[in-house]
């Protein structure tokens, strides 16, 4: 198995990991504020991923620490407007409107390059976008959770297009998540320093302590760190593409896992999302596929 494809493998984990996260988020919210599950999940993540390569700290460049703060700073907003809006809507919707990212990284892209997206992209945006209008619009106004979680999936479309620019120049694929994380942590205990929150907000029930072990161990230390190791292969573009499957494993942990109700709107809504990611992402590369095996055969 190639470096790419074993890369793509783990992106695919990645999305499992991920598509669970949100179910996990709405079962430590029960206990803890969501500021303080972040400064408690970065901290404990980064001496988590440190340990394993603390002799390594002499070869921090400057790609690294660049980038590792950088990247950190942005993953420590995002997040804020993630765990906060998961107050406010539910495990699926969180899911949905956070994949939109699929097609927010190429429309950043055309941006910052001036490289206009090709039609199947830009179509697919007009299916994500009227998708996630469906699961969040209430009447002429974005629900306040859906609307946090739509700048969260804004941001962290930045953070991938970041994270691809360092990741060929630093020597410790884990290092700089530590660093990353470290960072994220400093940055949240401002937040919730600011904020004047407290840290506990209900009873550290089991289903609390299982939210809290799944986010600092799997979503954060294990799932960052693959991530920014595979993204050293696998190519932005596909990289997004695998990591949007994360919104099928969202709705199934949902359903499963929380009890979620899914109404005719809201199907509609998740699968015009999945349709849109179908075609600006998907589709492409299928043709792509077979034009190849048309050449060679």
């Amino acid at each position: 198995m190639t470096k790419e494809r074993f890369s793509e493998f783990l992106l695919l984990l990645l999305a499992m990991i991920w598509g669970a996260a949100f179910v996990a988020g709405k079962f430590a919210l029960e206990g803890v504020s969501p500021l303080w599950i972040l400064v408690i999940r970065f901290f404990l993540s980064s001496i988590l991923l440190v340990i394993p390569v603390y002799r390594e700290l002499g070869r921090v460049n400057s790609a690294t620490l660049q980038g590792g703060i950088l990247v950190g700073a942005l993953m420590a907003a995002s997040i804020a407007f993630q765990i906060v809006g998961l107050q406010y809507t539910t495990p699926a919707n969180q899911t949905f409107i956070c994949v939109s990212y699929v097609v927010t990284v190429p429309l950043i892209l055309w941006a910052i390059t001036k490289e206009r997206p090709k039609a199947h992209t830009l179509a697919g945006a007009v299916f994500v976008f009227t998708g996630v209008g469906l699961l969040s619009l209430q009447g002429l106004h974005m629900g306040f959770g859906d609307f946090l979680t739509l700048i969260y999936a804004i941001l962290f479309a930045i953070q991938v297009i970041v994270i691809s620019h360092y990741m060929g120049r630093v020597p410790s694929p884990m290092l700089f998540t530590s660093i990353q994380m470290f960072v994220a942590g400093v940055v949240s205990l401002v937040l919730a320093l600011i904020s004047g929150d407290p840290i506990l907000t209900g009873p550290v029930t089991s289903r609390v302590w299982g939210g809290m072990f799944y986010l600092v161990v799997l979503n954060t230390s294990v799932a960052y760190f693959i991530q920014n190791y595979a993204q050293q292969y696998a190519r932005p573009d596909t990289s997004v593409i695998i990591l949007s499957s994360e919104v099928i494993f969202g709705a199934l942990f949902a359903y499963f896992l929380a009890g979620e109700v899914f109404t005719p709107r809201k199907i509609l809504g998740c699968l015009l999302v999945i349709f849109g990611i179908f075609l600006a992402q998907i589709l492409p590369k299928l043709r792509k596929s077979r034009d190849l095996r048309g050449i060679s055969g």
